[in-house]
């Protein structure tokens, strides 16, 4: 690299840095932030070259295009970073629709050719408005628009043009599959029969129902249970279950969701002499269970999943019964 390019590039390093506080956008929230994680990102998707920089627009402008974007607008300002706005026209049921932002740093020799030019993150910029959709909406929002935007970097890496000083594209594809905001994701069943569904397979496995916690009108129910701690006495673990739930126009399940919620740090009863035993084999006897349940609710249910989705079971934070871990001292500044 000569002087000049070695010169243009790092300038154009500096402008990456001072701009990203302004441009990268927060780790997203609701369904759009499981799959799309770009965060902030310290260094550019990919740096090009040996294209003019009009050459260089039209191959961005192209392959979102092509993946199912509306040019909105080039902004481009003399010594300020290029914008590309983008809109996601692909699903009719939101509005407004999805902007996307891409910021590009045009650094051009004296033909006007990139030397080079570095490429940014895509910026979903509207996507606090989404946030507050229904989830299924969510849902069908972000396995379109995710995707689109991959296949649209994809199209970009395949064109070439890559300065060879910046080797890597630097962009991974954001989509790996269908995630739930909660837990396990269940639609067109009522209800009353996914909650007997959840508390049957929890009582079949061993579990004592404690309390049903919610209302007809409340967005989500809890079920609680106790788990034996010492067999033959009372007292035990507790272990709660939450149903968060959505409906659609016939009330049904549009979705509902499963998550576990318990702590396995949690203070047990006092084992005495002849608990001894019994606290011995508690973790076996509480994953046995526990898979037991998960396993029973797959049977029973796993034809009601969220299209798309499947079923899984969360890995434990502890064994139950661990000591609670020390408080992480506050970091200093």
């Amino acid at each position: 690299m000569d002087i000049y390019r070695f010169c243009k590039a790092l300038i154009g390093c500096c402008g990456l840095l001072a701009g990203l506080a302004a441009f990268a956008q927060q780790p997203l929230q609701g369904v759009l932030g499981l799959s799309y994680k770009i965060g902030r990102p310290s260094v550019p998707a990919a740096a090009y070259q040996k294209i003019t920089v009009a050459e260089f627009r039209s191959m961005v402008s192209k392959a979102f295009q092509k993946s199912g974007f509306s040019l909105v607008a080039v902004d481009a300002q003399k010594n300020k970073s290029t914008i590309f706005q983008f809109r996601f026209d692909a699903y009719p049921k939101v509005e407004p629709k999805p902007m996307i932002f891409i910021s590009a740093d045009e650094l051009p020799d004296e033909r006007k050719r990139c030397n080079p030019c570095f490429l940014r993150f895509a910026e979903i910029r509207n996507a606090s408005e989404f946030e507050t959709l229904p989830w299924m909406t969510q849902y069908e929002l972000s396995a379109l628009l995710v995707p689109a935007i991959d296949n649209a970097y994809a199209t970009i890496e395949s064109n070439g043009h890559r300065d060879p000083a910046w080797e890597r594209f630097n962009y991974k594809r954001q989509w790996a599959g269908e995630r739930n905001l909660f837990g396990n994701s269940f639609t067109g069943i009522e209800f009353s029969s996914l909650k007997e569904a959840v508390a049957g397979a929890y009582r079949n496995a061993g579990f004592i129902p404690v309390e049903s916690l919610g209302g007809i009108r409340t967005p989500e129910d809890t079920l609680a249970f106790s788990f034996p701690v010492d067999p033959g006495k009372d007292g035990g673990a507790i272990y709660t279950l939450k149903l968060r739930r959505q409906y659609d126009a016939d009330g049904r399940c549009y979705p509902c969701e499963v998550v576990e919620e318990y702590d396995p740090y949690q203070q047990l009863p006092p084992a005495g002499l002849s608990g001894i035993v019994g606290r011995a084999t508690l973790e076996s006897r509480f994953t046995a269970a526990r898979s037991a349940a998960y396993e029973a609710m797959r049977a029973d249910l796993e034809r009601h999943l969220r299209p798309g989705s499947v079923f899984s079971i969360p890995p434990k934070q502890a064994p139950l019964g661990s000591p609670r871990p020390p408080p992480t001292p506050p970091i200093a500044t």
